[in-house]
């Protein structure tokens, strides 16, 4: 491509320039940024993985299980975890995941992946544990204004800092009678889905799920 003297010119004085240096605030916020849109990958691909193939995920709850003594959690290194119905919520979850039948993977959504985010923020400021957000706002709210579905729904996750663990806890259930955060899970209405996580100041970690059918 045929360039004047001044475009060369300046095109050579622009390669030449140095690149600004970015600050340790700044690179710390690139870090925190790539490691929470990584984690929220593995959260998507995890819950994917239990809806494809729910028979095989049964395994690793099979692995949870054996970790129960009493009514506690213990992983090595690890501060026990103190369940409220102990291993028999876990038996019911293995033996629902092997008799569920396969659904389709839920596709990320940028505007539910903005509403899950306000949700978590808010939460990790004030250190709530509901679904309604400080305002009144509802799941359903939150997601309308990033866009426009004919169903949604919200599971949240307190405490776990991996991705099997947040999905495995709103399989499980532990303590929530009609098991409404595995209903949402595997409800084959929900075609998408957002995720995001945020440090909460009582219970170390908030993984926000929204889940929705596009209008």
């Amino acid at each position: 491509m045929f360039r004047t003297p001044g475009l060369l010119l300046a095109a050579l004085l622009a390669s030449c320039a140095p690149v600004a240096a970015s600050s340790p605030v700044q690179d710390a916020a690139r870090s925190a940024a790539g490691e929470a849109a990584v984690f929220r990958a593995d959260i998507v691909a995890e819950l994917n993985a239990a809806r494809t193939d729910p028979g095989a995920y049964a395994r690793k709850a099979r692995a949870l299980r054996a970790l129960f003594r009493g009514d506690r959690i213990e992983r090595p290194g690890e501060t026990a975890l103190l369940t409220r119905e102990g291993p028999a919520a876990a038996d019911e979850a293995i033996a629902f995941l092997e008799a569920q039948t396969p659904l389709p993977v839920l596709r990320e959504n940028p505007g539910l992946n903005r509403a899950a985010a306000d949700h978590a923020r808010e939460q990790s400021r004030t250190g709530a544990v509901a679904h309604a957000s400080a305002d009144g706002s509802s799941p359903s709210d939150r997601m309308r204004r990033q866009g426009r579905w004919t169903a949604t729904g919200e599971a949240i996750a307190y405490g776990p800092h991996r991705a099997e663990d947040v999905i495995l806890q709103l399989i499980i259930d532990d303590g929530v009678p009609d098991r409404g955060h595995r209903r949402i899970l595997f409800n084959p209405v929900y075609e998408l889905i957002g995720v995001a996580c945020a440090p909460h100041p009582v219970w170390r970690e908030v993984c926000v799920l929204d889940f929705a059918r596009a209008a």
